[in-house]
């Protein structure tokens, strides 16, 4: 395995990313589905982070469908580990690695999900590796999944980032904006014949 970037995110303010508060407000099972997130599906899941995210996608794939959730940070994964347990599908499979160096086979992923984790990417200097990476993963006419926050400086690196995957072919064939969170998804071209 290659070196670990060190995450801007401190590990010791997981809770902050995981609490009931942020699920009173935010209806992950209705968004995922809205993303396309189905039944049986490949998921991988960019930044997993405590798994706030992960459960729902847990759900929402079921028993026939599989979540990679990845993260660069330790402590990150065993806080979601110790969760894994508790959830209703057993089809999570945390992975400790780069985002610019995944441990997956190419096109094995039917959706990619990426939930406030492409402004630490950029900070670590890791953005061109991961969209590489996840262009490798993610099976042609796949969907690619950008949640962001809008505060700050995260507008411009998420249009330089979805510059990056429009110049390889993506469309984009969704896209909404309040005024805390970004939500885009993009369909990854189909193979040419």
């Amino acid at each position: 395995m290659s070196a670990l970037p060190k995450s801007p995110f401190p590990p010791a303010l997981a809770f902050i990313l995981d609490n009931p508060l942020r699920r009173l407000l935010i209806n992950r099972d209705r968004y995922l589905r809205d993303m396309g997130v189905v039944e049986g599906c490949r998921i991988l899941e960019v930044g997993c982070g405590p798994g706030f995210f992960t459960e729902a996608l847990s759900i929402v794939t079921g028993k026939d469908g599989v979540v990679y959730a990845q993260d660069v940070e330790k402590r990150m994964l065993e806080r979601l580990e110790r969760k894994l347990k508790s959830f209703r599908f057993q089809n999570v499979i945390p992975l400790l690695c780069n985002s610019s160096a995944l441990d997956l086979p190419s096109a094995s992923c039917d959706i990619v999900f990426c939930a406030n984790v492409f402004e630490e990417i950029y900070k670590e200097g890791e953005m061109e590796g991961t969209v590489r990476e996840i262009t490798r993963v993610l099976k042609a006419s796949g969907i690619l999944v950008i949640k962001e926050h809008r505060p700050g400086g995260t507008r411009r690196k998420i249009e330089a980032v979805e510059d990056m995957f429009i110049n390889l072919g993506y469309n984009k064939v969704f896209e909404r904006k309040t005024i805390l969170s970004y939500n885009s998804k993009l369909r990854r071209p189909p193979e040419r014949g």
